[in-house]
């Protein structure tokens, strides 16, 4: 699916996506865009005559699908012991990846906005790092309050080496 190389002496802790339910509105589009145009030509009987074009419709509209479950597939957070990975997809063609020491880390919170997102549990997990200006945001996650304590007890123990090292 995605490769990523850990460095020497790091685990792979956790592998966090965005939350199902994401889905929800693809799924809706997909089922919108090939349920109207066939009940309209099947209504007033013409779906013989555009046939081909229903099919080669309903197939792009299948592909759009394929295209936005592979998006919500490979956008991961990696949680190692040693550095917070996002490998974030705009498109299939279009790729970032931020990536900080799990001791840069200055503060982290967690955050549920509306009442679907709170009954569902879904929320944005805000890191705020050392350097950067912007924070990152970890968008959409399910129980974002077990994903911010997870983070800060892989945390404490990478500023305890730390700090033993330096003494």
């Amino acid at each position: 699916m995605f490769k990523f190389n850990l460095q020497t002496d790091e685990k792979l802790l956790k592998i966090e996506r965005q939350a199902e339910i994401i889905l929800v509105k693809p799924v809706l589009i997909v089922f919108i865009l090939i349920y109207a145009p066939w009940a309209f030509l099947i209504k007033y009987e013409l779906h013989a005559r555009f046939s081909r074009l229903l099919i080669t419709w309903t197939f792009l509209v299948i592909l759009y699908a394929v295209y936005k479950f592979i998006l919500w597939l490979i956008n991961v957070y990696l949680i190692t012991n040693k550095r917070l990975i996002a490998v974030i997809y705009k498109s299939l063609i279009n790729k970032t990846v931020l990536e900080t020491p799990i001791e840069r880390i200055h503060n982290i919170s967690a955050q549920t906005k509306g009442l679907a997102h709170s009954l569902l549990k879904i929320g944005d997990v805000t890191v705020q790092v050392a350097s950067l200006t912007q924070p990152m945001v970890l968008k959409n996650l399910k129980n974002p309050e077990d994903i911010k304590d997870f983070l800060w007890k892989t945390h404490r123990p990478q500023t305890q080496i730390l700090r033993t090292q330096k003494l």
